[in-house]
C-alpha cells in the first residue's frame, strides 16, 4: 500500500513522545512492505525553506518545508501570548501550507493518509484530503483540537467563549476524517462529548511499547530506593511540585533521579533549588540508552502530572521493564494502571495523598517489586508490530 503520513514534527525535530511514536510507526510501515512518504515541517534556513525539500531517510521519502506563520512551532515558548494567539488563528486556516500539502499529495498519490499532530502545519489538510478523495486515518495524541495549548490543567477545565469558538472551527475542519484512533478511552470521549467525529469510525488503540525496553533486572529490596521522574520541567507536568513535596519529606532512604527534557534554563533553576540535597540527582541531555537504564534500575517511577494526560510514554516504558508507577489520577492515566497490581494513583496536586501513597510503597518494597514484574507480563503484547498491523486493519474499513 502507498501511505503518506502527515505530522507537524519528525525527527530530528521533536518535542515529546508523540513524535517518536510516529517515527517508529513510519519505519515499521516501511519494514512491513508499504511505500511510505512523510510530509512534515522544518525550521527556517533560507528562502528555499518555503519550498518542500525531498530527502530519502531510511528508505522513506520525507518532504519538509517551513510553515508560513509568525514563528516555528518549536519556538513557541519564546513568544508572548498575544502573538501566540494570532499564530493559532493563522494555523487554523493556513491556506499556504494547505496548498503545499495538496501539491505533495497529488504527486505522491497515496492510497491512505495517516495524520498525526497537525499543530504548526495547518489544520486544513483534513479538508484537502477529503477533497482529493483519499482514505484518511487520524491519530489523536492530546487535546489540541479542543484547546490550542494541547492541555487541560487540573482545576481549570472550564472552557471560555474563545475556546468554544476554537472548537467550532476544529470540529468543522476535521469533520470528514474517515477513521480516528485514540490511545485512551478518556481522550476519545473528550472529543465525542464535544461533538467531534460523529460520522467516522472510532477506535481505542493503546500506544506500543519500545521493544528495546523489554527487559527487567532483579532489584534489591533494600534502601536507598531509586525513584525516577522523566519529563519536562514545565509546571503542568508537576516536576516542580514533586521536588517541593520531596524537599519537605522527612525520609532519607531514597534518591530521586530527574531526567530532564527541555531547555537549559529550567534545568539550571532546578539544579540550584536541590543543590546540597543528596536525595536528588538531576540529569540533562541524556542518551536514549542512558534513559532506558534509569527506567530499568528504578524501584518506582513517579508521574505527578497537573494536566489531563492522555497516555504518558513514561508509564508504558516503566511497566514494560517491570518498574512500578505512582501517578496522578487524571485523564487517561488510570487506564494504564491497575491499582495495587501494576501501580498506584494519587489525587493530582494533593501532597498529603501523594506522601501517604509513597510511604506505603517504600515501606513495602517486596510488594513494589512484585507489582512491577506483574506489569511487565501484561504489556508484552503491546508491540510496535501489532500496533502497526492494527492501524492498517482499521484503515481497511474506509470507503472512499
Amino acid at each position: 500500500m502507498k501511505i503518506c503520513v502527515i505530522t507537524n514534527l519528525y525527527p530530528p525535530f521533536v518535542r515529546g513522545g508523540a513524535e517518536y511514536l510516529v517515527h517508529q510507526l513510519v519505519l515499521e510501515l516501511f519494514k512491513q512492505g508499504h511505500r511510505v512518504s512523510v510530509i512534515t515541517s522544518a525550521p527556517w534556513q533560507s528562502l528555499k525553506s518555503f519550498k518542500p525539500q525531498l530527502q530519502e531517510e531510511l528508505g522513506v521519502r520525507v518532504y519538509r518545508f517551513y510553515p508560513l506563520n509568525l514563528y516555528y512551532y518549536l519556538n513557541a515558548s519564546r513568544v508572548i501570548y498575544p502573538v501566540r494567539w494570532l499564530w493559532h488563528i493563522i494555523n487554523l486556516f493556513n491556506c499556504s501550507d494547505a496548498r503545499r500539502v495538496k501539491s505533495i499529495l497529488k504527486k505522491v498519490k497515496p492510497d491512505l493518509v495517516i495524520s498525526s499532530n497537525l499543530m504548526g502545519i495547518s489544520f486544513l489538510p483534513p479538508r484537502v484530503i477529503a477533497h482529493l478523495n483519499i482514505k484518511h486515518l487520524h491519530i489523536l495524541h492530546d487535546v489540541q483540537l479542543l484547546h490550542p495549548s494541547g492541555l487541560f490543567i487540573w482545576g481549570k477545565k472550564k472552557l471560555s467563549l474563545a475556546m468554544r469558538c476554537y472548537q467550532l472551527c476544529t470540529r468543522w475542519l476535521f469533520k470528514k476524517v474517515s477513521v480516528v484512533v485514540s490511545p485512551s478511552e478518556w481522550l476519545l470521549n473528550e472529543h465525542i462529548t464535544r461533538g467531534f467525529f460523529k460520522k467516522c469510525q472510532k477506535y481505542v488503540l493503546p500506544n506500543p511499547i519500545p521493544q528495546a525496553l523489554n527487559k527487567s533486572r532483579i532489584k534489591n529490596a533494600e534502601p536507598p530506593f531509586e525513584l525516577l521522574y522523566d519529563g519536562q520541567l514545565a509546571e503542568h507536568k508537576g516536576a516542580r511540585w514533586l521536588i517541593e513535596a520531596l524537599k519537605e519529606y522527612q525520609r532519607s532512604d531514597f534518591v530521586l533521579h530527574l531526567v530532564v527534557r527541555g531547555d537549559k534554563l529550567n534545568f539550571t533553576k532546578i539544579q540550584e533549588f536541590i543543590e546540597g540535597d543528596k536525595r536528588f540527582a538531576i540529569h540533562w541531555s541524556c542518551t536514549q540508552r542512558e534513559i532506558d537504564e534509569y527506567y530499568d534500575q528504578s524501584h518506582l517511577v513517579i508521574v505527578p502530572s497537573l494536566c489531563y494526560e492522555n497516555s504518558p510514554v513514561s508509564i508504558s516504558k516503566s511497566l514494560m521493564v517491570g518498574t512500578s508507577v505512582l501517578a496522578s489520577d487524571i485523564g487517561g492515566i488510570p487506564e494504564l494502571i491497575k491499582v495495587g497490581e501494576t501501580g498506584w494513583l494519587f489525587k493530582p496536586g494533593d501532597k498529603d495523598d501523594f506522601i501517604k501513597k509513597l510511604n506505603w510503597c517504600l515501606d513495602n518494597p517486596n510488594k513494589l517489586l512484585e507489582t512491577g514484574l506483574q506489569a511487565s507480563k501484561e504489556f508484552t503484547s503491546r508491540t510496535l508490530v501489532n500496533y502497526t498491523k492494527k492501524i492498517i486493519e482499521v484503515s481497511e474499513v474506509i470507503d472512499n
